[in-house]
């Protein structure tokens, strides 16, 4: 499955997203890219009544729709994901975890980082 571009995704942080089926994750905080290419490949995403909690959810398939981000996978596979608290940087163990959690093959050197606003003006 293809995973949109950074130009694609800019515009993202913000939507609510839903899986496949229609039903509500949360709202898209952030995108985690990797560092050797900036390839978007999860988005956190703030769930909860007060968004508390943030899961990652692969970016991979997902595509914007009338103004939601629609994430190609089901409530339940997000449900029993690895989270993080509220501005918890992504350790190397919990990057294992999630790409293990989706059943992804992370590649020679997966590292991911937050990507953020400031990175707009930066050539991708």
């Amino acid at each position: 499955m293809d995973t949109a571009g950074l130009d694609d995704v800019r515009a993202w942080p913000g939507l609510d997203v839903f899986d496949r089926e229609g039903e509500r994750i949360g709202r898209l905080a952030g995108i985690y890219v990797t560092t050797d290419s900036s390839r978007p490949e999860f988005g956190l995403v703030r769930t909860g009544l007060f968004g508390l909690r943030s899961v990652l959810v692969p970016l991979a398939g997902a595509f914007e729709e009338g103004g939601a981000l629609i994430v190609d996978l089901d409530k339940n596979a997000v449900k029993g994901a690895p989270h993080l608290r509220r501005d918890e940087p992504l350790s190397d163990e919990a990057e294992e975890r999630l790409y293990a959690h989706y059943g992804l093959d992370p590649g020679p050197s997966p590292r991911l980082e937050l990507w953020e606003r400031e990175h707009a003006d930066r050539p991708a």
